[in-house]
Protein backbone atom coordinates (compact mmCIF):
# COMPACT_ATOMS: atom_id res chain seq x y z
CA UNK A 1 0.00 0.00 0.00
CA UNK A 2 1.05 3.47 -0.99
CA UNK A 3 1.54 6.25 1.33
CA UNK A 4 -1.16 8.11 0.56
CA UNK A 5 -3.74 5.04 0.17
CA UNK A 6 -2.71 4.08 3.66
CA UNK A 7 -3.70 8.17 4.80
CA UNK A 8 -6.61 7.96 3.66
CA UNK A 9 -7.90 4.34 5.02
CA UNK A 10 -6.66 5.73 8.14
CA UNK A 11 -8.68 8.94 7.63
CA UNK A 12 -11.92 7.24 6.46
CA UNK A 13 -10.96 4.29 9.93
CA UNK A 14 -10.81 7.72 12.14
CA UNK A 15 -13.93 9.34 10.70
CA UNK A 16 -15.62 5.77 10.64
CA UNK A 17 -15.24 5.18 14.58
CA UNK A 18 -16.76 8.92 15.49
CA UNK A 19 -19.70 8.13 14.13
CA UNK A 20 -19.99 5.52 15.95
CA UNK A 21 -19.53 6.63 18.91
CA UNK A 22 -21.85 9.39 18.01
CA UNK A 23 -24.32 6.69 17.44
CA UNK A 24 -23.99 5.00 20.62
CA UNK A 25 -23.78 8.27 22.74
CA UNK A 26 -20.04 8.22 23.66
CA UNK A 27 -19.34 12.15 22.60
CA UNK A 28 -22.19 13.30 24.85
CA UNK A 29 -20.09 14.48 27.34
CA UNK A 30 -18.26 16.16 24.74
CA UNK A 31 -21.02 17.73 23.10
CA UNK A 32 -22.56 18.74 26.23
CA UNK A 33 -18.89 20.51 27.19
CA UNK A 34 -19.26 22.41 23.66
CA UNK A 35 -22.81 23.70 24.31
CA UNK A 36 -20.99 24.53 28.03
CA UNK A 37 -18.83 27.02 26.63
CA UNK A 38 -20.64 28.96 23.84
CA UNK A 39 -23.82 28.90 25.67
CA UNK A 40 -22.47 28.94 30.27
CA UNK A 41 -18.30 30.23 29.34
CA UNK A 42 -18.89 31.82 32.98
CA UNK A 43 -20.49 28.91 35.24
CA UNK A 44 -18.41 25.70 35.70
CA UNK A 45 -19.75 22.36 33.82
CA UNK A 46 -20.20 19.35 35.27
CA UNK A 47 -17.94 16.90 35.77
CA UNK A 48 -17.43 14.10 33.28
CA UNK A 49 -19.08 11.77 36.53
CA UNK A 50 -21.74 14.66 37.25
CA UNK A 51 -23.11 14.84 34.01
CA UNK A 52 -23.02 10.83 33.24
CA UNK A 53 -25.28 10.16 36.61
CA UNK A 54 -27.65 13.11 35.54
CA UNK A 55 -28.13 11.66 31.69
CA UNK A 56 -28.69 8.30 33.27
CA UNK A 57 -31.14 9.39 36.00
CA UNK A 58 -32.89 11.69 33.02
CA UNK A 59 -33.35 8.39 31.33
CA UNK A 60 -34.96 6.46 33.98
CA UNK A 61 -37.47 9.31 34.10
CA UNK A 62 -38.26 9.43 30.54
CA UNK A 63 -36.99 6.64 28.68
CA UNK A 64 -38.76 7.81 25.64
CA UNK A 65 -38.32 4.80 22.58
CA UNK A 66 -36.11 2.59 24.13
CA UNK A 67 -36.86 -0.87 23.32
CA UNK A 68 -36.16 -2.36 26.68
Amino acid sequence: MSGTTLTRLRGSVRAAWQIVRGVVGETAYETYLEHHRAHHGTEQPMSEREFWRAHIDRKEIDPGSRCC
